[in-house]
Parts: C-alpha cells; sequence; structure tokens
C-alpha cells in the first residue's frame, strides 16, 4: 500500500485504514466521516466504533490523498514499521522550553512512603513521651502517698508483700536483727558442739586432770571397739562379694578416724608451763599411737582387698592382702604394738597430784 493511501487521525497522528470510521487509539472519528456536530454527538453518544465501513469508492471521492509535502514535513522520523504514534508536541510545534516544563502529576510511591516513615517516627516519639510522663506522674503519685499516707494503709500494704515475698523466696529474706543474733548464737552453738572441747585459755591442773582423764576412758575403749574390727576383717577381708567386703572394712576405717581426732585433740591442749600433767600427756599420746597401729595395719590390708574389682576372687590374691601383717614387728610371735600397750595401759592412767 502506498504513502498515498493512508490516514492519519486529526487527534493522535495514528494511522488509520481507508475502512476506519474512528481512530482506534484515542476514538476520534477519522477524517472527513463526520461534520463537526455529528461528530460531537456521535462521539457523546458512544457511537463513533458503530459506523459502518465505507467503500473504496466512497473513500476516493470523498477524502483527498495526502500531499507529498505532509508526507515529507508532517514526521522527518516517520517509520511504516513502527507503532504510528507521533510525538504530539514535535507536530504541534510545542517549544522546547515548554517540553522541559517539570510535571507536576500525581507524586511517586517512594515520596509517599517517605512521608508516612516521617509520620510514623512523630507519632512513636509522642507515644513514648506520653508514656514516660504517665510513669512519672504515676511515681510522683505513688510517693506523696507514701509520705502523706492518710489512710495509714501503707504499712499493711508493705507487710503483705514483704509476706509474700517471705513465703515465695525464704532464702532470700534478710534476717532482722533479732533474728540475726539468734542466727548468730545458734552457729556459735553448733561449732562450739562439733569442735573438741580445745581452748585457748591455759587449762589449770584440776582441768587438765579432768581432760586427760576423759581421754585416757576413751582410748581405754577403743580395745572394746577394736574386737568386732577384727572379727569382721577375719570373716571377709576374702569374700567374693564387694559390697559386703566395703561394708565389714568401714568399721576399720571409722574406728582409725576416731583415734585421729583424739591424738590430734591431745597435742591442742594447752598446759601451763609447769603443768604436773605434761608427762600425762606423753603417756596418752603414746598409748593412742599403738592403738592407731593396730587398727591401721588392718586398714591397709583392707586397702589391698577391696581394690579387687567385682568378678574376681580376692582367694586368688590372699598374699598380697596379708602382706601388711606379715611386715608387722613381733616379738615371741605377738605384735609389738600389742605388747606395749598391753604393759603400759595400767601404769599410764592419770592420777591427781
Amino acid at each position: 500500500m502506498s504513502g498515498s493511501q493512508f490516514i492519519y487521525c486529526e487527534g493522535c497522528g495514528a494511522r488509520l485504514d481507508p475502512q476506519d470510521r474512528s481512530c482506534p487509539k484515542c476514538g476520534r472519528p477519522a477524517p472527513g466521516i463526520l461534520s463537526a456536530d455529528s461528530s460531537a454527538h456521535d462521539l457523546a453518544a458512544g457511537k463513533t466504533a458503530s459506523f459502518p465501513k465505507l467503500s473504496q469508492e466512497l473513500i476516493e471521492s470523498s477524502i483527498p490523498a495526502p500531499s507529498s509535502d505532509f508526507s515529507s514535513h508532517a514526521s522527518p522520523s516517520f517509520d511504516e514499521q513502527a507503532t504510528g504514534v507521533l510525538d504530539r508536541a514535535a507536530l504541534e510545534g510545542a517549544s522546547v522550553s515548554e517540553r522541559k516544563k517539570p510535571h507536576k502529576g500525581p507524586r511517586s510511591t517512594r515520596d509517599s512512603v517517605a512521608d508516612d516513615s516521617e509520620s510514623l517516627q512523630r507519632r512513636r516519639s509522642l507515644h513514648r513521651w506520653a508514656i514516660a510522663a504517665v510513669v512519672a506522674l504515676l511515681a510522683v503519685g505513688v510517693g506523696l502517698f507514701a509520705l502523706i499516707d492518710p489512710l495509714h494503709v501503707m504499712p499493711e500494704v508493705y507487710d503483705a508483700f514483704e509476706q509474700a515475698a517471705s513465703d515465695a523466696f525464704p532464702s532470700r529474706q534478710e534476717p532482722q536483727d533479732g533474728a540475726e543474733q539468734a542466727m548468730d548464737e545458734d552457729e556459735d552453738d553448733t561449732d562450739a558442739a562439733a569442735a573438741p572441747d580445745l581452748s585457748d585459755a591455759t587449762l589449770s591442773e584440776d582441768a587438765a586432770f579432768e581432760k586427760l582423764t576423759e581421754i585416757y576412758q576413751r582410748i581405754r575403749g577403743f580395745e572394746d571397739d577394736l574386737g568386732p574390727v577384727v572379727d569382721s576383717y577375719n570373716g571377709y577381708y576374702i569374700a567374693y562379694d564387694l559390697p559386703k567386703r566395703k561394708e565389714h572394712a568401714q568399721t576399720a576405717y571409722d574406728l582409725r578416724d576416731r583415734i585421729t581426732q583424739t591424738q590430734d585433740e591431745l597435742s591442742n591442749l594447752n598446759l601451763a608451763q609447769d603443768s604436773a600433767y605434761k608427762e600425762d600427756v606423753e603417756h596418752l599420746q603414746q598409748l593412742a599411737t599403738w592403738m592407731y597401729n593396730r587398727v591401721d595395719v588392718l586398714c591397709r590390708s583392707w586397702d589391698i582387698s577391696l581394690a579387687i574389682p567385682e568378678g574376681e576372687y580376692p582367694s586368688d590374691s590372699q598374699d598380697e592382702i596379708l602382706a601388711p601383717l606379715r611386715h608387722v614387728e613381733k616379738v615371741d610371735g605377738k605384735a609389738v604394738d600389742v605388747l606395749e600397750y598391753e604393759r603400759n595401759v595400767i601404769p599410764w592412767e592419770p592420777h591427781q597430784k
């Protein structure tokens, strides 16, 4: 189709076919189809798209072909393969300055988001200030009420809170003055009961004799405790049941600990420089040492027996278990510690001087 057969919309400049009665882009009636009055009337009624198409004969008789001047000057950059929409500003001869005027249309989404964010920050700031003001007012009100307290109800409220806290967390409550003093006294009593009677003050002669007599009787009592310890050893030191061995060995370990405490108590006695009972202290220390050695040898043998794990027979290691007893110093087949103890325990009993 040659360029002379094209028709262009007078409204938007779009290319029209000769059969089109209206512009498919903007809806404006095709040039030469309607008069000004009928065109306006049909546009208002929405009838521009319903006109019947004209025949080729009617088109050629009623619409003159475009001149060569129009095709060469109307659109220098015209491209038949393009959309057919021309720059309206160029067709109407608009000036460059008019085309560069800033657009004053609707605001962009970015500007709206920025304004909304700024407004939200202002509202949050006002909200925080309002909360701070309310808290400050409440604090001032509570303080004033606590100072004035016309109804005298605050002590009861405080007592209720303290009682609830005490019930919930008894270990975190600070003791009152009286309670703290009572706790200190209880602790002192407990310490005094647990610790041996070792006073830093120098013992008088009467107190020294009384204390040494009590310790002597305690050492003699170890003789009675030693009998069951020896029986437990003889019956269970090679027993197959390991828990049973541990149970009976504990009697020997307990007796040795008691003897050790007695030795420490004797060492910490504070006698006068010229006390007549210093030799008695030395005698009791020696008696306690002989008794300690008699029990300790059994404990060392128990150590070997208990080292044999469950599932093994201690009888297979009997020689190793009895080794501590074989190395005990003896005279005529009797342990020296036993002989010395039996020879001196009666003569060394303390007597008042």
